[in-house]
């Protein structure tokens, strides 16, 4: 993640038409491009806050987001029993009306009552949408209504992120890619990278020339599981095409979440993980894809799509 929470390319609007844009020339509900939310949900209990943040497609109904919600904070039942609803300022809105009829713009806040429960829900972040962008995706918070294995009252967003994202999804996904991908991705329990996966479109014909495929074979080149997982996770980080500072996070926390540490028991680092692997990153940089003579994203794409895909 049952519902498919990861389908961005795909745009689904209700197709209602509003009375004022008929009168105002303003193009209908049914024509609006979607965007993605991020929103800061807080739920207020008797001794504590928690807290979610959420990226989300705002062409989803609140019908969605309310099922959303429940799984980003643990609710269970959410399929029936206890009364839910929406609130913008003192009027209930309809559930199956689009988030963004409610929740469009930075400052935009609404109340969510599920039950007992009360939550404050204030759109922090909008823009357009990218071909690949999950439906809703859980990108950070804190607290939880029930401990964890250690007694913690923590949350885990990777457990959430893979019953948003759907089991069927998942392994749909991970059918695609290289069985050591598939490896390292359900070792370090990261879904965030099922998106990205998806996005990549691993099933389209690729055009390289024989002597990259040839170099491309042979990647990895390092023999050692620390080694091979450093270059693997270098490349899904190059793959997303973030900025070097979040690239850096992302391998960091993908290495530690493995288990690998550096050879003094300190966290590895995004340079050391790059020299682990440095071998496969000269090659990868030798046919473009990687360093200060790479090529342009759209043909290191496809680069990294080859080196993914089974």
């Amino acid at each position: 993640m049952s519902t498919d929470q990861t389908r961005g390319n795909v745009i689904e609007l209700r197709p209602r038409r509003d009375a004022r844009a008929a009168v105002t020339g303003t193009r209908s509900e049914e024509y609006r491009a979607p965007r993605t939310l991020i929103v800061r949900a807080t739920l207020w209990c008797a001794d504590r806050e928690i807290h979610r943040q959420v990226g989300l497609n705002d062409a989803m109904s609140l019908s969605e987001l309310h099922r959303v919600l429940s799984t980003c904070f643990g609710f269970r039942g959410h399929e029936g029993g206890a009364p839910w609803s929406f609130t913008a300022g003192e009027h209930k809105v309809r559930t199956s009306d689009c988030v963004h009829t409610v929740l469009a713009a930075p400052g935009d806040v609404a109340i969510y009552t599920w039950g007992l429960w009360r939550m404050f829900i204030e759109v922090i972040e909008s823009y357009p949408r990218d071909r690949g962008t999950p439906r809703a995706l859980c990108i950070g918070g804190s607290g939880s209504l029930r401990p964890d294995a250690t007694g913690e009252m923590d949350f885990d967003p990777a457990d959430i992120n893979a019953e948003l994202t759907g089991t069927a999804t998942i392994t749909a996904t991970l059918a695609l890619v290289d069985t050591e991908v598939t490896d390292l991705i359900n070792r370090s329990r990261i879904f965030d990278f099922i998106p990205l996966l998806q996005a990549l479109d691993l099933e389209r014909p690729l055009f390289l020339p024989r002597r990259t495929r040839m170099i491309l074979d042979e990647l990895p080149l390092e023999r050692t599981p620390e080694a091979r997982d450093a270059f693997l996770v270098t490349v899904l980080t190059l793959a997303s095409l973030v900025d070097a500072d979040l690239g850096d996070n992302v391998i960091e926390s993908t290495m530690a979440e493995i288990g690998w540490v550096d050879d003094d028991d300190s966290v590895l680092t995004a340079t050391r993980t790059r020299e682990l692997c440095a071998a496969s990153l000269q090659a990868l940089a030798d046919v473009g894809g990687y360093g200060a003579t790479s090529l342009p994203p759209v043909e290191r794409l496809d680069l990294y799509r080859y080196l993914l895909r089974r």
